[in-house]
């Protein structure tokens, strides 16, 4: 698994134990598949486990011992324990939504072909794009594909790369091929995101952040899955009923950084419209600010922009001040007055009502959601990685 999903996970245990002190969790480090026989015949009371393939008998293992158990598996479809996930089909169809909302027509999936969360995040994303009436296509990487461009990114995934229609918008079924990809395009002469725009997965500040463009990323609620893993743990350890087996969790929102933030519409007029509203956003733009610095008439914009986006300009400025505002609630920790001020809202008592409207929630709601304290940690969990 990412590192940093790896961690919002065991962010959102730790939120969940901070408030019950009478939990104690214990995080083996390095575990081992080997070590799991003794580790079952312990005092522990209950298991969080992330089964993967090397590991999947882990779940026949703990059943019967019969011992309490989430699996938090992101590798498997189904599994054996009840499972708190992230929904990755609904993370694929976000990313096509963000791509077709910004004006592309042609998008690319580029994922790994053995590991079922690339796969189910392919599918969604294919399915979603098609059904708005994109061109996609997907390329899968093969653990077993040889390797060049220093040994991170596959000869085959290369060649294809030199193919690929420009301009499109390719997504990665991670932050790390998305790093690899932004290299691979560099060394092949690829402007990103000119030539093509990319978008990963896991919001990691390691590989989101070590190549330039910065890599623009979808966030798991991974603390939230963790969090409700550990919820349903200590009612399993307390012989309690789970209302469902099965929970998938949607993706929590996407950053958008340099390597996506460009507009994919081929029409100049919009194209230059998009460009001033982002420029203008801290503002508060509108379509009669466009109509005057673009020197054209409203019915003119309107007709540009429908045929364009399928929306009005005013829907436009809209969403991407609505953006660009979960975008600094999630992940920053300036004051919500803050966030009004630079999404270009009047007041926060503004800015809070038209974000309620929009997003069902509150900002402050949204923040305190997706947002946990690190707590001090004292069941086991039983992580091989992935």
């Amino acid at each position: 698994m990412a590192i940093a999903y790896n961690r919002d996970v065991l962010r959102g245990v730790a939120a969940y134990v901070a408030s019950r002190p009478q939990l104690r969790v214990f995080f083996p480090d390095n575990f081992e598949p080997s070590k799991l026989n003794r580790l079952l015949q312990s005092e522990i009371s209950g298991v969080i486990v992330a089964s993967v393939p090397p590991v999947w008998k882990l779940q026949d293992k703990i059943a019967v011992r019969g011992l309490p158990a989430v699996d938090i598996s992101a590798d498997l479809e189904q599994s054996k324990l009840p499972r708190v996930a992230t929904d990755d089909r609904a993370v694929g169809q976000l990313a096509a939504n963000y791509f077709i909302d910004r004006g592309f027509k042609q998008l690319v999936y580029y994922g790994m072909a053995r590991r079922y969360w690339s796969v189910a995040r392919g599918q969604g994303f294919v399915h979603q794009a098609r059904r708005r009436g994109a061109i996609v296509q997907s390329f899968y990487k093969d653990e077993a594909d040889g390797e060049d461009l220093a040994g991170l990114f596959p000869a085959t995934a290369a060649k294809w790369l030199k193919t690929v229609s420009k301009p499109s918008a390719i997504f990665t079924g991670n932050d790390q091929l998305g790093a690899y990809l932004v290299e691979a395009c560099q060394q092949l002469r690829i402007r990103v995101p000119e030539d093509v725009a990319i978008l990963g997965v896991d919001s990691d500040d390691l590989y989101g952040q070590i190549r330039v463009p910065h890599l623009s990323s979808i966030r798991q609620d991974s603390r939230e899955i963790g969090r409700q893993a550990a919820e349903w743990l200590e009612r399993l350890m307390h012989a309690r009923k789970l209302k469902v087996n099965t929970l998938l969790l949607p993706p929590a929102g996407l950053v958008t950084r340099l390597s996506s933030d460009v507009f994919g519409v081929e029409d100049v007029l919009v194209r230059t419209a998009l460009g001033l509203v982002q420029r203008q956003l801290h503002e508060g733009p509108s379509t009669k600010l466009l109509v005057a610095k673009l020197d054209v008439s409203r019915p003119t914009l309107e007709r540009h922009f429908l045929k364009a986006l399928g929306r009005s300009p005013a829907t436009e400025i809209q969403r991407l001040q609505m953006e660009k505002a979960r975008q600094l609630v999630l992940d920053s920790d300036i004051p919500i007055a803050t966030v009004a001020a630079q999404t270009g809202f009047s007041s926060p008592r503004q800015f809070s009502t038209s974000f309620r409207h929009y997003f069902k929630e509150t900002p402050r709601t949204m923040r305190k959601h997706h947002r946990y304290a690190p707590a001090t940690l004292g069941a086991a969990m039983l992580w091989p990685g992935r």
